[in-house]
C-alpha cells in the first residue's frame, strides 16, 4: 500500500517532452514515425566498478527512432548512453509545454560479473547482489525557453527494487549551422537516498575486510551531451558525438567504485527511413 500511495504521489507531482509531429512522417490514423539506422564506432567509459572493466569500444548498431501513436510513443536517441525516460503519453499538450506520464531506466544496472555478465568471475566483487535496472514511471513537464526546449521529471522506482526517486533536469538546443545540424543537452540529476543506496552501498551481509558496509545519503549527478549530423548523400547521414556524466563524492566513495564519471564518444553513418 506504502509504494502504491508513493506511485500516486509522484504521478501528481512529477514532470519530459514530446517529440514535435512536423518532423515526423504522418499517417491519417494518427501513427507518425521517424527512424534512422546506423554502425558507429563507440568508445564508452562507465563509473569503474572495483575490478571490473568499464572501458567499452567497437562497432555497434545505434538506432534513432520517434514512434507515435496517439498520445502514445517511444522515443530513442543514439547519444544517450546513461539512461532517461523513452516511453510515454500525453497527458496535456499545449503551444509551449505539456505534461507527460513517462516510463524510463535512470541508472545502469551491475553485478558481481561487472556491467554486462560477460566477465566471469570478478574477485573484488564476490559477494555483491545484484544491482538491477530500475524501471521507473513519472510525470514529465516541458517548457519552450526561448530557444530551448527545457523538461524536469519526477519519477518512482515502481517496478524495480530501490523503493527510491529521481528528479531529472535538462535543457535542450537544436540548431543549424550551415549544413551541420547540431543537438545540445545539459542538466542534472537528484537521486533519493533509497535510490542510489540501491546502486552503490555496501549491505552487511555484503560486507568483508576489505569492502566495508557503506550507506550513501541522496546524491547528485551533472552531464551534458552534444551530436552533430551531416548530410552526405540522399538518406545517409555522417553523425557524431559526445557524452559525460558526474556523479557527486560520496558516489566515489563507495567501496564498490573508483571514479564517479562516465563518457561516451561515437561517430558513424545513419540511414535515415
Amino acid at each position: 500500500m506504502k509504494k502504491i500511495i508513493i506511485i500516486l504521489f509522484s504521478l501528481l507531482l512529477c514532470f519530459s517532452f514530446s517529440t514535435q509531429a512536423s518532423e515526423d512522417e504522418y499517417e491519417d490514423d494518427g501513427f507518425l514515425w521517424q527512424l534512422s539506422l546506423g554502425g558507429f564506432w563507440v568508445d564508452l567509459a562507465l563509473p569503474e566498478l572495483e575490478g571490473a572493466q568499464s572501458d567499452f569500444d567497437g562497432i555497434s548498431l545505434l538506432v534513432d527512432a520517434k514512434i507515435q501513436y496517439k498520445r502514445f510513443y517511444l522515443n530513442t536517441h543514439s547519444g544517450d548512453f546513461f539512461g532517461g525516460s523513452d516511453l510515454g503519453y500525453q497527458l496535456i499538450l499545449e503551444d509551449d509545454w505539456g505534461v507527460d506520464a513517462i516510463y524510463g531506466n535512470y541508472q545502469l544496472p551491475f553485478s558481481e560479473e561487472g556491467y554486462y555478465g560477460s566477465e566471469g568471475y570478478v574477485p573484488e566483487l564476490s559477494g555483491i547482489k545484484r544491482r538491477k535496472q530500475d524501471q521507473s514511471i513519472g510525470l514529465s513537464y516541458y517548457r519552450t525557453l526561448g530557444d530551448y526546449q527545457a523538461v524536469a521529471e519526477l519519477v518512482y522506482d515502481a517496478f524495480g527494487d530501490t523503493n527510491g526517486w529521481v528528479l531529472h533536469l535538462e535543457a535542450t538546443r537544436n540548431f543549424e549551422l550551415r549544413n551541420w545540424d547540431l543537438w545540445l543537452n545539459f542538466g542534472a540529476n537528484y537521486y533519493s537516498a533509497n535510490f542510489i543506496d540501491y546502486f552503490y552501498g555496501v549491505d552487511a551481509d555484503e560486507a568483508t575486510s576489505r569492502r566495508p558496509v557503506y550507506e550513501l545519503g541522496d546524491s547528485v549527478s551533472v552531464f551534458t551531451q552534444v551530436q552533430a549530423n551531416y548530410p552526405i548523400a540522399e538518406d545517409w547521414v555522417f553523425s557524431a558525438g559526445a557524452s559525460i556524466i558526474i556523479g557527486a563524492s560520496n558516489t566515489k566513495k563507495s567501496p564498490l567504485v573508483n571514479s564517479r564519471h562516465a563518457r561516451a564518444v561515437f561517430a558513424g553513418v545513419k540511414y535515415v527511413f
